[in-house]
């Protein structure tokens, strides 16, 4: 199978082992096999993958196919419940940020839905001008997708090629880390030790009052330890998969040098941007950051952190933790990466094309807005059978901006495509990045040049917040790329 190569085995070990590297399998001459499945033990779903529960990563090169057979094996009975009642266990995957076609076989999560017993298979085009990084996949059937993606149905994706973009990682260790909640128990015994394991801040973050519902996990474990040579440097490419947690990012021991944000190399728009030093790094649910690490002296204690994030009155608390240990060790002999061959593609706007669609009126607004009955954009609430809110003319930049009327923030994602955030609250921005999930504070707005020139995006398509228990209660939209 063209494309593809599939790493498992994606655990850091026990809370206080050591992280390992993913292990790499040899391309397939078939459709890799995904089971969606029930736990015996929790009766809470997951990939399985080889037997294994693990989700594994997916490795594809530009201008290759991602062939998945996607097989629903869920118990047809849930104890999970989903809106207030059970599960109906239906289940897909979205292959978020890649600019690949809305209709099926490829990324339509409106049509193609398996109840338990069917099979789906997938047959993603990754386009060659696809930009490199880190993207990743997970479930999006309309009504399930909080708890589905809360139990861990997620996994990375890796388009290779960024070197071409950021020479230096090419002798980097690569390391992959996948975020994910765990749900605090309500045993207040089970409760301490896990906050206190990961330093959890006790008092209040921001104006939320409520108590913290879930701690981040790495690779599915508990602040692990990561281990990195004194003066070597890591390239780390992380992904917040939580649902409906923020990961402020940061690192004792010094600053990221930010390669790639959403799966887009900063010099893919612009050439002169190899990279961008930044001491934290806000990370909305499904964002990702890809960034080189210097270790520490050897001498020194020191981690990864998420900040306390105000998500608003009505918000849910959102405390500072520790991800994980940052580990003293010998350095290993990398071997580098091959590179692809190919010279870099950028696709570049004019700066005055970009400033005209930033100063005209919009073209269109997203009012995200909610009440006891729902959540809301432009007063709707989504339904499988709503028709499309608006249709877009390929081959345009448009404007949009998005307002949030709320009292809790509200990250806005757009299926298949990138946009630019220029301008928060209607100021301008510092460093205007390309992104395809945003942070829209609440009470306030952001302006966005969307980015509609790629003909591969024809079909019907969606946009919505990716708080996915927002998304679930009806804050989505269909819109139809022509």
């Amino acid at each position: 199978m063209s494309g593809w190569i599939a790493n498992i085995g994606l655990l850091v070990g026990p809370a206080v082992g050591q992280d390992r590297l993913l292990p790499e399998l040899p391309q397939a001459s078939s459709p890799v096999a995904l089971v969606a499945a029930s736990n015996p033990v929790t009766g809470k779903s997951e990939f399985r993958y080889r037997g294994e529960n693990t989700p594994p990563v997916i490795r594809v090169q530009p201008g290759s196919t991602v062939n998945v057979e996607y097989k629903n094996e869920l118990a047809p009975q849930s104890n999970e419940e989903c809106l207030g009642h059970p599960c109906m266990q239906m289940t897909n995957l979205h292959f978020h940020g890649l600019h690949v076609s809305p209709n099926a076989p490829q990324d339509d999560v409106l049509d193609m839905i398996a109840s338990p017993g069917e099979i789906l298979h997938y047959s993603v085009q990754v386009p060659p001008q696809q930009p490199p990084g880190l993207y990743w996949y997970h479930t999006h059937s309309h009504g399930e997708s909080y708890v589905q993606d809360l139990d861990g149905m997620s996994g990375a994706i890796v388009v290779e090629g960024i070197e071409r973009y950021a020479p230096e990682v090419r002798n980097m260790r690569d390391r992959i880390l996948v975020l994910r909640d765990l749900v605090l128990s309500n045993d207040g015994v089970e409760r301490k030790r896990i906050t206190e394991s990961v330093n959890m801040q006790t008092s209040q973050c921001g104006t939320p009052t409520e108590k913290a519902e879930a701690a981040f996990t790495v690779n599915g474990t508990l602040r692990p330890k990561i281990d990195i040579a004194p003066g070597e440097r890591q390239f780390w490419r992380i992904v917040n998969a939580s649902p409906d947690l923020y990961a402020d990012l940061e690192l004792d021991s010094g600053s990221l040098e930010v390669v790639a944000l959403d799966g887009m190399p900063l010099a893919y728009h612009d050439p002169s941007i190899r990279k961008r030093s930044m001491s934290h790094v806000l990370l909305p649910p499904a964002g990702r950051v890809e960034a080189i690490v210097t270790g520490p002296p050897a001498d020194s204690h020191a981690a990864l952190r998420t900040r306390c994030f105000d998500t608003g009155p009505d918000g849910d608390s959102n405390p500072a933790m520790v991800l994980a240990d940052i580990v003293s060790a010998q350095a290993p002999n990398i071997q580098a990466r091959p590179a692809l061959g190919e010279a870099p593609v950028y696709t570049t706007f004019a700066s005055t094309v970009l400033k005209q669609v930033e100063a005209s009126d919009p073209q269109f607004v997203v009012n995200f807005t909610e009440d006891k009955q729902g959540f809301y954009i432009n007063g709707q609430k989504f339904e499988m059978n709503s028709g499309p809110m608006l249709t877009v003319d390929v081959g345009s930049l448009q404007h949009w901006r998005v307002i949030n009327s709320t009292k809790e923030v509200h990250p806005f994602h757009i299926h298949q495509v990138h946009f630019l955030a220029y301008s928060v609250g209607k100021q301008p921005v510092k460093d205007p990045t390309w992104f395809d999930t945003v942070n829209v504070p609440y009470g306030s707005s952001v302006d966005l040049v969307m980015d509609f020139t790629d003909p591969i995006i024809r079909g019907m398509s969606l946009f919505h917040c990716h708080l996915l228990k927002h998304e679930d209660k009806g804050m989505m939209a269909k819109i139809v790329f022509r």
